[in-house]
């Protein structure tokens, strides 16, 4: 539209020039037929002159004709330019209108943008937040299998150490009971010894008597299992551990036995 308008202009422009021009032109015309009559009168060639200024006249007459049409053109040209210009308002208001709704919704998408990108900010800042207590976790998870595999360790090491301990109770024990064995056979051969002496010294004082009326005197102590001893004519074997409290014949830990010569 701005480019008609100037198009229009230029016509404008160029009409005038051609009006300013032909307008010489005519005045020139008059001056020179007044100034032909004046200087060539009785002349010969006055009739040469007036034909060439009838010519002269005629393309004037015929330049007038030409600004006529330019005027009737410039006047059409400017009715356009008042047509375009009405049309031109017409079409301003809807464009700025148009332009006024572009500018909300460009600030609407500017104000949407700018909470996005904090939406954005906000959630990059969760992610990261989470990705720490991702990290968090999984340190304490393996903070919790290191604890876990070093309590096993002292775990093994203490299974270790007991069946060490066992195998080494299970090798006393067995020593424990070869010495008891050993200890046992010295005392049932101490006792024998001493019953034999006792018998010995008891049959030379007194006379022999049956061995159902013997009441001999029971020597409280305390003494080890598997230990023998001889009561009141009969043999006894302490199946456990007896005490002073505990006298052969009355149940107990003693059990009879049948001596094999």
């Amino acid at each position: 539209m701005n480019n008609n308008k100037k198009d229009n202009i230029m016509k404008y422009k160029k009409v005038l020039v051609v009006a300013a021009t032909v307008g010489v032109f005519f005045s020139a015309g008059l001056g020179i037929k007044s100034m032909a009559e004046g200087f060539w009168n009785g002349h010969s060639h006055v009739q040469a002159i007036n034909n060439d200024i009838d010519t002269l006249s005629d393309r004037i007459h015929a330049k007038t004709d030409i600004i006529n049409q330019l005027n009737a053109d410039l006047s059409i040209a400017r009715t356009n330019v008042q047509d375009n210009t009405a049309q031109l308002s017409k079409l301003t208001g809807p464009l700025i209108q148009v332009n006024q709704e572009k500018t909300l919704i460009t600030n609407n998408n500017n104000a949407l943008n700018n909470q996005l990108k904090g939406k954005d900010n906000e959630l990059q800042a969760k992610e990261q937040e989470i990705q720490a207590k991702i990290q968090e976790i999984q340190d304490k998870i393996q903070e919790g299998n290191n604890k876990v595999a070093a309590k096993q360790n002292e775990l093994n090491s203490a299974n270790q150490t007991i069946e060490t301990l066992k195998a080494q109770v299970l090798d006393l024990q067995t020593k424990l009971s070869i010495s008891d064995a050993a200890l046992n056979d010295v005392k049932q051969a101490h006792q024998k010894a001493d019953q034999v002496v006792q018998e010995t010294a008891t049959s030379e004082q007194t006379p022999q008597i049956s061995n159902s009326s013997q009441n001999q005197a029971w020597e409280a102590k305390v003494y080890e299992a598997q230990a023998r001893v001889s009561y009141n004519g009969k043999n006894y074997l302490a199946k456990w551990y007896a005490s002073t409290q505990d006298i052969p014949g009355n149940g107990g830990p003693w059990e009879e036995y049948q001596e094999i010569n």
